[in-house]
């Protein structure tokens, strides 16, 4: 279930939408999870939501009932039902290679067990190639610029005339610090 929410908070991101979880994921033993979930299983365990069965070396979480009062922003539920359509199918071994390939994964790889998952890294980035095409025009366009005649000059004196002002007033600051 944690690998299927986490897709599916990719998938928001990747929309440039909220994570539709909410939470802080983390890598930890066996890809992207947060402890979090534990407890919020166990509620809804609780509430008869979810049943839990043993299930090989683990368990298997099914979803039997609703949550009272709770309601899902309609663009969430739809992120989540595409995530359940791709993905739901799949094995756990399966979404756990799937989730590792994920740029937030291979970045946290690199970082070292227990960082936080930047979820950024799942945004597309921005095609770019139009916009420095105009830019270069516009920039073919505008006139040659050109220096003023001894400016340095001008203002390495304007800076060699103002030392000592500079110096008395940082003398100020850093004496009414003491």
């Amino acid at each position: 279930m944690a690998k299927l929410l986490y897709l599916a908070d990719l998938a928001a991101v990747r929309e440039s939408e909220d994570p539709v979880s909410g939470v802080e994921w983390r890598w930890l033993n066996h890809g992207p999870f947060n402890n979090s979930l534990q407890f919020l299983e166990n509620e809804l365990v609780d509430y008869g939501v979810v049943q839990r069965e043993s299930y090989f070396q683990g368990f298997q979480v099914r979803l039997v009932g609703d949550m009272p009062g709770y309601d899902m922003p309609p663009d969430e539920m739809t992120t989540l039902e595409e995530t359940l359509t791709e993905f739901g199918n799949l094995s756990a071994a399966s979404l756990k290679d799937l989730s590792y390939q994920t740029p937030p994964m291979a970045d946290a790889q690199q970082r070292g067990t227990g960082v936080v998952l930047d979820l950024s890294l799942a945004r597309p980035r921005p095609k770019l190639g139009g916009l420095a095409r105009k830019m270069s025009a516009v920039l073919r366009r505008l006139p040659e610029q050109e220096n003023d005649p001894g400016v340095f000059q001008d203002i390495e004196r304007e800076m060699a005339e103002l030392a000592q002002a500079r110096r008395r007033a940082t003398e100020a600051l850093l004496d009414d610090d003491q």
